[in-house]
């Protein structure tokens, strides 16, 4: 069910409970956040998406995180004022020891006003740049491989291979931690043969049509045991497989489709 709220005095309508993040960003809004992803549940992590909502029948908006907040009926949202804005410049303030020179945060500083930086970067990270978003972990688990975890609290906590482990060894090499971390703090080797990260190495594949680079045998294997593609199918670049069924040449795409 559809529902109206306002969003920044514009009357917006959306999904009821769908995230307010996500509204406001597909109705125009710029609202920052790093730990945020349309693919995965949201955690509120990094708190630079504060917005002030004000519910029906309040006097008073309420400062929170837009990620994790469900839209209802007769919200009224500011997604911009001299109060988000201090309280979106001190929550970067504590990320940015993490990340000192990651673009994304220099960008949100210039935006914010941080012209110097409160904090002392921090030197013995176990994964540096890493803020802590979380992304890479969702990511993963939501593709069903569950190759990384978070492990301690506070400031032991980090990301990594579950159980202390040193190699993610249910890791695939498909790279979509690296593709959505904010950082890009993930260390990622490719070679014309090999792909290494998290402490392992892959074979890679090439597409059998044109040899472009396509993923490591470990991903296109795992892929194609979930969706019951022929070998043909999945040893093909995207390229190549609109060319081919175009062409009338792939027929078992479209049964994989």
């Amino acid at each position: 069910m559809d529902v109206a709220l306002r969003i920044d005095d514009t009357e917006v309508r959306a999904a009821a409970g769908a995230g307010l993040l996500d509204v406001a960003r597909h109705a125009g809004c710029d609202i920052p956040a790093l730990c945020h992803h349309e693919a995965v549940a949201p955690i509120a992590g990094c708190r630079l998406c504060l917005v002030e909502v004000r519910r029906p029948g309040r006097d008073e908006a309420a400062l929170t995180t837009s990620c994790d907040y469900p839209v209802s009926a007769g919200l009224e949202v500011v997604t911009d004022s001299a109060l988000i804005r201090r309280h979106r410049a001190m929550n970067l303030q504590l990320l940015l020891p993490h990340a000192p020179d990651a673009p994304a945060l220099q960008q949100l500083a210039i935006q914010l006003g941080v012209t110097g930086a409160l904090f002392p970067p921090i030197a013995d990270a176990p994964l540096p740049g890493c803020i802590l978003c979380e992304l890479c972990v969702r990511v993963c688990a939501a593709l069903g491989y569950n190759a990384l975890s978070t492990m301690g609290r506070g400031d032991h906590k980090r990301v990594g291979a579950p159980f202390g482990q040193t190699a993610a060894m249910a890791c695939v090499g498909c790279g979509s931690c690296q593709a959505v971390c904010p950082t890009q703090c993930i260390p990622m080797v490719d070679t014309p043969t090999t792909r290494t990260m998290w402490g392992r190495t892959f074979d890679l594949a090439s597409c059998q049509r044109c040899q472009a680079p396509l993923t490591t045998d470990a991903h296109r294997a795992a892929t194609a045991e979930r969706g019951h593609l022929s070998a043909e199918y999945s040893g093909l670049c995207e390229t190549c497989k609109r060319t081919m069924l175009t062409e009338g040449l792939l027929s078992g795409a479209r049964a994989a489709r």
